[in-house]
């Protein structure tokens, strides 16, 4: 077993339909029998790659630190119902998924990890869901596209910070506040227990903003791109 000295996250890109329907068969066999019918109930064929993708990246990158993984096992959800790796100890993961992209972030501690594909700030949501300070950063933004780069970058460190503590958005984004120092480090404030998380943003694809919120302050200098060869 490899023992995790800091964060890390992996993206993998979403294929294109005809290689994806090729491929999936392939992708199913990745994961339990009792999990693939969950990936029957969507709709729409590019989420159902999105989830798939997700959990046989996860699986893959907890082989590799654990050195074997049942190929039956499950992931349980934890109280708040934050997906885990039944019967491991001290290796938290999540996942996360927008656009074209599929994340992953796997640490020793508790971990969230969120992507968006940017789009024009939806002011309205920061105007509901931000905090005065962060409020009156993305207010002093030049131009839309500087207040896009604001508005994702506060919500994608925010959300990951929800889903590290593991309660995502049944809490609400504005009981705490995202500040950033001279250097770009960012950190949480008017939390009372945001003192044992740490944040970290990357710069990542164009048009899209990544970030990951852990209990331990080292991060991966930045994200690992995995190929599909490597999944199947």
């Amino acid at each position: 077993m490899i023992t995790l000295t800091h964060t890390e996250v992996y993206g993998i890109e979403l294929l294109p339909d005809e290689q994806f329907g090729e491929l999936q068969q392939q992708l199913l066999a990745k994961v339990p029998a009792s999990s693939r019918p969950k990936f029957g109930r969507y709709a729409q064929v590019r989420d159902v790659q999105r989830s798939l993708l997700g959990e046989v990246l996860t699986r893959h990158l907890l082989r590799r630190v654990c050195g074997k993984l049942p190929e039956d096992m499950v992931f349980t959800t934890g109280e708040k119902g934050k997906p885990e790796p039944a019967g491991f100890r001290g290796i938290h993961f999540n996942i996360s998924h927008s656009g074209d992209w599929v994340v992953a972030a796997l640490s020793s501690s508790a971990v969230g990890v969120d992507v968006e594909r940017m789009r024009k700030a939806p002011e309205g949501v920061a105007n509901r869901f931000f905090s005065e300070k962060e409020k009156a950063w993305l207010a002093a933004a030049g131009d839309e596209k500087e207040k896009a780069e604001i508005f994702f970058t506060l919500w994608t460190l925010k959300e990951s910070f929800l889903k590290a503590i593991g309660t995502g958005l049944t809490r609400s984004l504005s009981t705490f506040t995202i500040v950033n120092d001279a250097r770009g480090l960012f950190s949480l404030e008017d939390d009372s227990g945001s003192g044992r998380y740490y944040l970290k943003n990357w710069p990542f694809r164009e048009g899209y903003k990544l970030s990951a919120c852990a209990g331990s302050p080292d991060f991966a200098g930045e994200p690992v791109i995995i190929n599909i060869n490597e999944l199947i």
